[in-house]
């Protein structure tokens, strides 16, 4: 008797989750008429965009504004876009806020709603970046500090994680991603703005890149 409820369960919940994809669907297609993409029909998004608003992302973000497409307090867990809907992701120091425990949720959720050989653009505090800085000012804690821990001036602005490219290549290739590699703000597509992708610190009269950048691709 035990598991003929447990069957049943199993094929409950089966079912509720097939209708529940439907409906997900069903809506995404009724709004995605009035969203952004690009002129050859690409699909954007663009998550945890703050203030930056191009034309050709639909924006995605905790706080609300006239040019937030999408605001959800879980900016992690996108259950409104279906699977296989997306053609590039951008994240820029974004992953930094996620706990370690929750990284691979994360990854995962990017790698579900891209369409295959979609890319997933991100861009974090680069710890090596962040060493330079350390051992060239006399270990001084105060330049660091920000870029390593958060600005901490609003409760979702402090970092949960560090990076490297070693450490974020393997989460990657370890939740379905390939073909990782380094972008450069200046020459990819798609990224016709500023942000901290590109930002540099100065200290002591010299200028530090801050960003590790990487991109992947949804294997099919």
């Amino acid at each position: 008797m035990h598991w003929r409820i447990e069957r049943f369960k199993h094929t409950l919940l089966n079912s509720l989750s097939i209708q529940a994809n439907i409906a997900r669907e069903y809506l995404w297609r009724i709004r995605e008429k009035r969203l952004p993409k690009t002129p050859d029909g690409k699909v954007l998004f663009h998550i945890g965009c703050g203030e930056i608003n191009s034309p050709e992302f639909i924006n995605i973000d905790a706080r609300k504004d006239k040019h937030i497409h999408i605001v959800t307090r879980n900016v992690f867990r996108l259950w409104m876009i279906p699977s296989n809907t997306a053609d590039l992701i951008y994240m820029c120091h974004i992953l930094e806020h996620v706990p370690r425990s929750k990284l691979s949720v994360v990854i995962k959720e990017m790698y579900r709603i891209l369409k295959p050989n979609g890319r997933f653009r991100i861009s974090v505090p680069d710890f090596d970046y962040i060493i330079s800085i350390y051992n060239d000012t006399n270990h001084n804690i105060e330049y660091i500090s920000p870029p390593l821990m958060g600005g901490q001036e609003y409760p979702e602005n402090f970092h949960f994680e560090v990076f490297n490219k070693a450490y974020l290549e393997k989460q990657l290739i370890a939740n379905g991603f390939i073909n990782v590699n380094q972008w450069n703000p200046l020459e990819v597509e798609y990224h016709d703005f500023e942000d901290w992708a590109s930002k540099t610190l100065s200290f002591n009269k010299k200028e530090y890149l801050i960003s590790l950048n990487l991109e992947a691709s949804k294997n099919r």
